[in-house]
């Protein structure tokens, strides 16, 4: 996996594009700030010794007043429109960061996505990406100011005294060792990378929790008796603590030093006055100016630890945006026809066990191929190699004698519909969870709806086609959603289709309703079915028996029950089962 050869502030750079330009307009204008910013300072050293040579306010005096009053005011607009700039440019970026994102992970294959927890995605998406915004938008006009302003004082006071600005220069040579030896260090760059592998670890049992509650609350389970949950949680809340406490010693010992830096400053500078070295007015000005540059830089101890959770969120973020297993097409449309053949397929998860072995079948054109076995036998892992949810580790899928992966991957997907066993309603409304974003008229959404026998529900509902799914008091059963699937395949009336279990989570009266709809969906299309009801697959043209990742029987229903004893296994447990009844 190829990445970045830059990290730091030099990759967030990189990251911001064009509109890096916003920054370093950003970083210039709180530059011009700076400048503004110390003016009415040194504007007070002048007003002081005008008071002192004269002994009253002159016309000068006054000058004075009105030019440090204007200093103020450009000074403000100044870091106005600096963090407006900055706000602009951070939006932008988190915008097209998190599309650019989530752009590369639906191009990656649904191994990745499955070795990669919802947690840790919904991490990067949602908190690494936003903690860029903070550092964009505050960290980076802070850290220009925190830098240019020690630097303008500390030049300027060395031209004023250069014995006090000396002593004055000692803590910002503190503050260098303390966030170079504490926040640079091995340790505390291994403690940034357990804070984040626990973060996601925790974020990954939050969600686990959340859509186990149900279940929860039926077996009376608490929070804590949910063991993912709870250990994460506590192991979170144990790392922090332990971090806490490794680094509040020196950073207690740094703020005391920091908080007491003017004291150095006031000795020398009493004892050069006393010793007629040194005007009021000057002593006055170092002890406004020369620990009030202490403040800015106070904000680069935080940039430090601040910095190492970015880079550390950056990385992850590369991990995706630079991962090499992304899916890529080749140069050939679709072909004319849906003929689709496995020849000698194997596969397995991340080199494991194979899930496939050597699996050969075909497909004619507008046939239906139902694919049965007991669970885990891999008829739905042989499914999704279709629509390359994985790439086959030996062997070829070919369409029309055109192997998949020579086919333009656009041009595959929009000519496979997939309805799935586990149904996926969007928080929109129904007609958007039917259309999926494609440019359908009304009549046409309507037409699918009542093809896929779902109109008549549909128009029960509050506010018809244009209900939004997930609102207060709206709900779908199983089916009346599996249903909202089949009319997404109907609108989209693509020539391969697969049925992944279509009918597990309905009752007999969806169930009916869903099969009616299956009969008009499937004519003139290469059908691909995946059912553990053998009696919904009795008509099929072929039946494809697994077993253990092998093809153990490929024929019809009655032949198979003739020469298949997996086929026969099956048909018999099935007949048993439609006539168990509980004995009262």
């Amino acid at each position: 996996m190829s990445t970045s050869t830059k990290s730091g502030i030099a990759r967030l750079l990189e990251i911001a594009g064009s509109k890096k330009w916003l920054l370093i307009l950003s970083g210039t204008l709180v530059l011009l700030h700076a400048f503004m910013a110390l003016i009415p300072y040194i504007i007070i050293f002048y007003i002081l010794q005008e008071l002192i040579q004269f002994g009253t306010a002159t016309f000068i005096t006054y000058n004075y007043l009105l030019w440090a009053l204007m200093a103020i005011a450009v000074s403000f607009i100044l870091l106005y429109a600096s963090g407006m700039a900055s706000h602009v440019a951070a939006f932008n970026i988190l915008y097209e960061l998190r599309c650019k994102i989530a752009e590369k992970l639906g191009r990656l294959p649904m191994g990745y996505i499955n070795n990669s927890s919802t947690g840790a995605l919904k991490k990067i998406l949602a908190d690494d990406v936003e903690r860029i915004e903070e550092f964009v938008a505050h960290s980076i006009p802070d850290f220009v100011k925190g830098v240019a302003l020690p630097v303008i004082i500390i030049t300027y006071l060395f031209f004023v005294d250069w014995r006090l600005a000396l002593i004055s220069f000692v803590p910002l040579i503190i503050v260098f060792v303390f966030v170079t030896v504490v926040f640079s260090s091995k340790e505390n760059k291994e403690a940034m990378q357990l804070y984040h592998d626990s973060l996601e670890k925790m974020n990954a049992g939050i969600i686990e929790f959340v859509h186990a509650l149900p279940v929860m609350k039926i077996f009376g389970q608490s929070a804590s008796a949910f063991s993912k949950y709870n250990d994460e949680v506590q192991r979170f809340d144990q790392l922090v603590k332990e971090w806490v406490k490794r680094q509040s010693p020196p950073w207690a010992v740094f703020m005391s030093f920091i908080n007491n830096a003017t004291l150095p400053v006031l000795a020398l500078g009493l004892y050069f006055y006393f010793q007629n070295s040194l005007t009021l007015p000057v002593l006055f000005l170092f002890l406004i100016l020369g620990v009030g540059y202490i403040r800015p830089i106070l904000a680069l101890s935080s940039l430090g630890s601040q910095l190492s959770m970015i880079n550390m969120g950056v990385k992850r973020m590369d991990e995706i945006l630079f991962q090499t297993k992304e899916q890529i097409g080749g140069d050939f449309p679709f072909p004319n026809t849906a003929a689709i053949a496995f020849e000698q397929v194997s596969f397995a998860y991340d080199e494991g066990i194979r899930v496939l072995d050597n699996v050969t079948f075909q497909m004619k054109p507008n046939s239906i191929t139902a694919l049965v076995g007991p669970s885990g036998s891999g008829k739905s892992t042989a499914a999704q190699l279709i629509a390359r949810y994985f790439e086959v580790n030996s062997g070829t899928i070919t369409i029309d004698n055109t192997p998949i992966q020579s086919i333009q991957i656009e041009a595959l997907y929009n000519h496979i519909s997939f309805v799935f066993q586990d149904n996926m309603m969007f928080y929109q409304t129904i007609r958007e969870n039917i259309a999926m974003d494609g440019n359908y008229s009304d009549h046409e959404i309507i037409k699918a709806a009542k093809t896929a026998r779902c109109h008549k529900f549909i128009q029960k509902l509050p506010k018809g086609y244009d209900t939004h799914f997930g609102d207060k008091g709206i709900h779908l059963s199983g089916g009346e959603q599996q249903r909202i699937q089949l009319a997404r395949a109907v609108l989209k009336d693509a020539p391969i289709l697969i049925l992944d279990e279509a009918t597990a989570f309905s009752d007999p009266e969806n169930e009916q309703q869903i099969m009616l709809a299956m009969n008009e969906l499937i004519k003139d299309k290469t059908v691909l079915i995946i059912a553990h009801r053998l009696s919904t697959i009795t008509q099929a043209d072929q039946i494809v028996v697994f077993d253990r990742g092998k093809v153990v029987g490929n024929d019809s229903h009655s032949e198979l029950l003739q020469n298949c004893p997996v086929y026969q296994k099956m048909w018999n447990a099935y007949t048993r089962s439609k006539d168990f009844s509980i004995q009262l």
